[in-house]
């Protein structure tokens, strides 16, 4: 059976790379926003709650709500992921690397959220600073998983 190690340096150079997308990412969307900033946490599942109460669920309001809640979170994950490696050491109990991961991942998306409130062409909301942590937390888990899953193919 073969090994394949990632050194530690390349893994904080992927880990730069996909912080340099998220940004590149932020800066593309800027404009595209649909709405005005929302300080109320997870307020896009109430609305979300309130219209399938309402009517049936159509493309619209898949569109409108759940897509951005999905993107948020998906677009964390990588980043969650190479951040819980890079962090990772056999002599750090496993939950400060978690910890550490997490509010990395919540100061990032916040300094995001941060830099947008005061864009005049995009858009800031604090639902987007719990969706990518939710996502920077969804990647944490896949990163402490892979010490634990060996794949092997016959």
């Amino acid at each position: 059976m073969r090994d394949v190690v990632v050194p530690r340096s390349i893994t904080a150079l992927a880990l730069l790379v996909v912080t340099i997308a998220i940004i590149a990412i932020t800066v593309w969307m800027s404009g595209r926003s649909y709405e005005n900033f929302d300080p109320i946490p997870f307020s896009d599942l109430r609305h979300l709650a309130r219209r399938l109460a309402a009517r049936p669920i159509s493309t619209q309001l898949l569109a409108v709500i759940v897509m951005p809640v999905i993107a948020n979170v998906l677009l964390f994950v990588p980043w969650g992921m190479l951040a819980f490696i890079a962090l990772y050491h056999v002599d750090r109990p496993t939950l400060q690397t978690y910890v550490l991961t997490i509010l990395l991942g919540f100061s990032f998306s916040l300094a995001i959220e941060a830099w947008q409130y005061f864009l005049p062409s995009r858009v800031a909301d604090v639902n987007d600073v719990i969706w990518n942590t939710a996502g920077t937390v969804a990647g944490a888990l896949l990163g402490h998983a892979r010490l634990r899953v060996r794949f092997e193919f016959d």
